[in-house]
This record gives C-alpha cells, sequence and structure tokens, in this order.
C-alpha cells in the first residue's frame, strides 16, 4: 500500500523549571491529598532508555522520534527528507490532516516523545518520507518504542516503502508481533528488517524508513512514540 504524504507539521514544546529555596519553622508533614489531579506531575529527568547508546556503537538516526545518539543522522531538510501527517483531502491539506499532533514529557527516551491524537477522520497515518532513494541495505534492525491504552490503537501497521518511480511500493509490518500491546505502558520493539525484506521490501532503494497507520478510530484516542533508531548486527 502507497501512502500519499500531504502535509508537514512538526513542533516541539521546551519546559524550563526552576526550585526555590529558603528556611521556615518544621509545620509537620502536610497532606496533600484533597489536591490529587489538580496538575500533571512532570519528572524533569529523562528516564534511562531501554538501549542507551554508547560511543562506537553503529546507530542510525532517521532525524525525527529520537533525541539520542548516533553515529549516522539523516537529517530531515524538507527537501529530499521530510516527515508528513497524512491528509484526507488533498485539495486542503491542512484542515483535512488524519490527526492531530503533539508531544508528551511520557517519554521512552530524551525529554519528549511524540503524541498522535486522532481527531475522528475515516483512517489516520504519519511518517518519514524521502523523496529520492536512500540505502539502508547495511543495516539490519529497527528499534522504536510505543505506548497506548486507549482502543483505538489495539492495531495499527508500520509500513516501509521503497522503490524508484514516483510511487513507491510499500510492506506493513504488525507491531503485536514484536511485542506491542495495548496496556498503557511503554513497549520497546526490536524488528528485523529481514522479514521486511521478505514481504518484498528493497533496502537500497528505500524512500520511507517509518510510516504509522490504520483505518479510523475514535477522536481523542493517544498514541505515543519515542527512540526510533537502526542498527547494525
Amino acid at each position: 500500500m502507497f501512502l500519499r504524504p500531504q502535509c508537514l507539521s512538526c513542533g516541539l514544546a521546551l519546559f524550563a523549571f526552576s526550585l526555590v529555596g529558603g528556611c521556615a519553622p518544621d509545620l509537620g508533614t502536610p497532606d496533600y491529598s484533597s489536591q490529587v489531579g489538580l496538575r500533571e506531575q512532570v519528572n524533569p529527568f529523562p528516564p534511562v532508555p531501554p538501549d542507551p547508546f554508547q560511543p562506537g556503537d553503529e546507530r542510525l538516526s532517521v532525524g525525527y522520534f529520537y533525541e539520542g545518539g548516533s553515529s549516522v543522522e539523516i537529517l530531515i531538510n524538507t527537501v529530499t527528507t521530510d516527515y508528513f501527517v497524512f491528509a484526507i483531502d488533498v485539495d486542503d491539506p491542512v484542515a483535512t490532516r488524519s490527526f492531530d499532533e503533539g508531544t508528551s514529557t511520557d517519554r521512552a527516551e530524551g525529554l519528549i516523545s511524540y503524541e498522535v491524537k486522532l481527531n475522528g477522520s475515516p483512517f489516520w497515518a504519519g511518517g518519514i518520507i524521502w523523496f529520492e532513494p536512500i540505502d539502508l541495505s547495511n543495516w539490519t534492525t529497527m528499534f522504536v518504542s510505543f505506548k497506548s491504552s486507549d482502543p483505538s490503537f489495539a492495531n495499527f501497521e508500520i509500513t516501509l516503502q521503497w522503490g524508484e518511480g514516483e510511487e513507491p511500493a510499500g510492506v506493513a509490518l504488525d507491531p503485536t508481533k514484536y511485542g506491542y500491546t495495548n496496556d498503557g505502558e511503554w513497549h520497546f520493539l526490536e524488528i528485523p528488517l529481514q522479514d521486511a525484506i521478505d514481504l518484498g521490501w528493497d533496502p537500497r532503494t528505500v524512500r520511507s524508513p517509518f510510516i504509522f497507520s490504520a483505518p479510523g478510530g475514535e477522536a481523542g484516542d493517544v498514541l505515543l512514540i519515542d527512540n526510533l533508531y537502526f542498527t547494525k548486527d
């Protein structure tokens, strides 16, 4: 299945924290039970990622969904490489984006994760698109983390595209085959690219290393994506 991108949108939220100290008499242990749920408790310190980058590692970053170290990076330049939210109507791509995007401090690595929030569209899709083929034949494994407990994300697809023509071909992989469960916990997926090759994907002419999509879904349901990179055996 070929998915045609229609709309680019990317944003990062930066948060600043300050601590104020002082001296006061001991007033005992305060009771904050009545305030539970009044505001989100944000941990300003990043988590330890499942597989932290070490100097000397062979690791490819594709310029999105990842803040860690890498030995090779394919940057998003909006000319030959881009990130897109796919649209329902090609004539009005901004107003008909297939989902709303954002960031979250609930993350698997770094400071933020990427948030997909459904808006009730008949399908949703987004991903990294390369307008000129890139050879990934030396890379063997994709790693990516997902988190959701919303019913719309019990099943979705990861698509990889290849080809030299205007409309590349694609193969779809099922995240649940690699350990994803719709249970509200972070799941760190290790996906052998040989599985895509076995379905016909040609890593010598890659046009997309990562597209995520599914039909339908309930408005307001949220999926978090983080920690996307590729390694060699």
